[in-house]
Protein backbone atom coordinates (compact mmCIF):
# COMPACT_ATOMS: atom_id res chain seq x y z
CA UNK A 1 0.00 0.00 0.00
CA UNK A 2 1.51 3.32 -1.00
CA UNK A 3 1.59 6.48 1.10
CA UNK A 4 -1.26 8.05 -0.86
CA UNK A 5 -3.58 5.14 -0.03
CA UNK A 6 -2.49 5.18 3.62
CA UNK A 7 -3.18 8.89 3.74
CA UNK A 8 -6.64 8.37 2.25
CA UNK A 9 -7.46 5.69 4.82
CA UNK A 10 -6.25 7.88 7.68
CA UNK A 11 -8.31 10.83 6.44
CA UNK A 12 -11.35 8.58 6.00
CA UNK A 13 -11.02 7.35 9.58
CA UNK A 14 -10.75 10.93 10.83
CA UNK A 15 -13.76 11.96 8.78
CA UNK A 16 -15.76 9.07 10.23
CA UNK A 17 -14.82 10.23 13.70
CA UNK A 18 -15.82 13.79 12.85
CA UNK A 19 -19.15 12.66 11.47
CA UNK A 20 -19.71 10.36 14.43
CA UNK A 21 -18.93 13.15 16.84
CA UNK A 22 -21.11 15.64 14.96
CA UNK A 23 -18.78 18.45 15.96
CA UNK A 24 -17.10 21.31 14.20
CA UNK A 25 -14.25 21.34 16.74
CA UNK A 26 -12.80 18.25 15.09
CA UNK A 27 -12.01 20.11 11.85
CA UNK A 28 -8.90 21.69 13.43
CA UNK A 29 -7.89 18.34 14.85
CA UNK A 30 -8.27 16.75 11.41
CA UNK A 31 -5.87 19.27 9.88
CA UNK A 32 -3.27 18.77 12.62
CA UNK A 33 -3.51 14.99 12.29
CA UNK A 34 -3.17 15.25 8.52
CA UNK A 35 0.03 17.28 8.91
CA UNK A 36 1.53 14.74 11.35
CA UNK A 37 0.66 11.70 9.25
CA UNK A 38 3.90 11.46 7.19
CA UNK A 39 6.00 11.44 10.38
CA UNK A 40 3.76 8.82 11.98
CA UNK A 41 3.86 6.60 8.89
CA UNK A 42 7.66 6.84 8.84
CA UNK A 43 8.02 6.01 12.55
CA UNK A 44 5.70 3.02 12.18
CA UNK A 45 7.64 1.77 9.15
CA UNK A 46 10.88 2.01 11.15
CA UNK A 47 9.37 0.05 14.04
CA UNK A 48 9.80 2.94 16.48
CA UNK A 49 6.10 3.33 17.31
CA UNK A 50 3.02 1.18 17.19
CA UNK A 51 -0.67 1.35 18.01
CA UNK A 52 -1.46 0.42 21.59
CA UNK A 53 -4.52 -1.43 22.85
CA UNK A 54 -6.27 1.81 23.80
CA UNK A 55 -6.19 3.52 20.41
CA UNK A 56 -3.08 5.63 20.95
CA UNK A 57 0.46 5.65 19.58
CA UNK A 58 3.19 4.22 21.78
CA UNK A 59 6.93 3.73 21.52
CA UNK A 60 8.03 0.15 21.01
CA UNK A 61 11.72 0.88 20.44
CA UNK A 62 14.32 2.31 22.78
CA UNK A 63 14.70 5.23 20.40
CA UNK A 64 12.02 7.82 21.16
CA UNK A 65 12.08 9.96 18.01
CA UNK A 66 9.55 12.74 17.47
CA UNK A 67 8.12 12.57 21.01
CA UNK A 68 6.32 15.89 20.55
CA UNK A 69 4.55 14.65 17.42
CA UNK A 70 3.43 11.47 19.17
CA UNK A 71 2.24 13.37 22.25
CA UNK A 72 0.28 15.82 20.09
CA UNK A 73 -1.32 13.02 18.08
CA UNK A 74 -2.36 11.19 21.23
CA UNK A 75 -3.74 14.39 22.74
CA UNK A 76 -5.90 15.00 19.66
CA UNK A 77 -7.05 11.39 19.59
CA UNK A 78 -8.04 11.60 23.24
CA UNK A 79 -10.05 14.78 22.60
CA UNK A 80 -11.96 13.00 19.84
CA UNK A 81 -12.50 9.87 21.94
CA UNK A 82 -13.74 11.95 24.89
CA UNK A 83 -16.15 13.81 22.65
CA UNK A 84 -17.52 10.57 21.21
CA UNK A 85 -17.75 9.12 24.71
CA UNK A 86 -19.84 12.04 25.93
CA UNK A 87 -22.01 12.12 22.82
CA UNK A 88 -22.74 8.40 22.92
CA UNK A 89 -22.89 8.24 26.72
CA UNK A 90 -20.36 5.44 26.59
CA UNK A 91 -17.35 4.94 28.87
CA UNK A 92 -14.14 6.42 27.46
CA UNK A 93 -12.41 3.05 27.87
CA UNK A 94 -14.98 1.43 25.59
CA UNK A 95 -14.49 4.09 22.90
CA UNK A 96 -10.71 3.65 23.16
CA UNK A 97 -10.93 -0.15 22.93
CA UNK A 98 -13.22 -0.01 19.90
CA UNK A 99 -10.93 2.45 18.17
CA UNK A 100 -7.88 0.34 18.97
CA UNK A 101 -9.55 -2.63 17.29
CA UNK A 102 -10.39 -0.57 14.20
CA UNK A 103 -6.81 0.68 13.98
CA UNK A 104 -5.39 -2.83 14.42
CA UNK A 105 -7.68 -4.21 11.72
CA UNK A 106 -6.46 -1.54 9.28
CA UNK A 107 -2.77 -1.66 10.21
CA UNK A 108 -0.24 -2.43 7.51
CA UNK A 109 1.81 -5.61 7.57
CA UNK A 110 4.94 -5.06 9.65
CA UNK A 111 3.42 -2.43 11.94
CA UNK A 112 3.44 -2.98 15.69
CA UNK A 113 0.11 -3.59 17.42
CA UNK A 114 -0.40 -4.11 21.14
CA UNK A 115 -2.53 -7.04 22.26
CA UNK A 116 -5.08 -6.74 25.09
CA UNK A 117 -2.55 -8.38 27.45
CA UNK A 118 -0.01 -5.62 26.74
CA UNK A 119 2.36 -7.64 24.55
CA UNK A 120 3.39 -6.33 21.14
CA UNK A 121 3.41 -8.08 17.77
CA UNK A 122 4.09 -7.16 14.17
CA UNK A 123 1.06 -7.51 11.97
Amino acid sequence: MNIRNIFKIHVLIILCLIIASGSVFAAGIKERMKQRLPVIIDLKAKGIIGENNKGYLAFVAVKKAQQGVIASENKDRKMIYEHISKQQKAPLELVEQRRAKQIADRAKPGEFIQKADGSWYRK
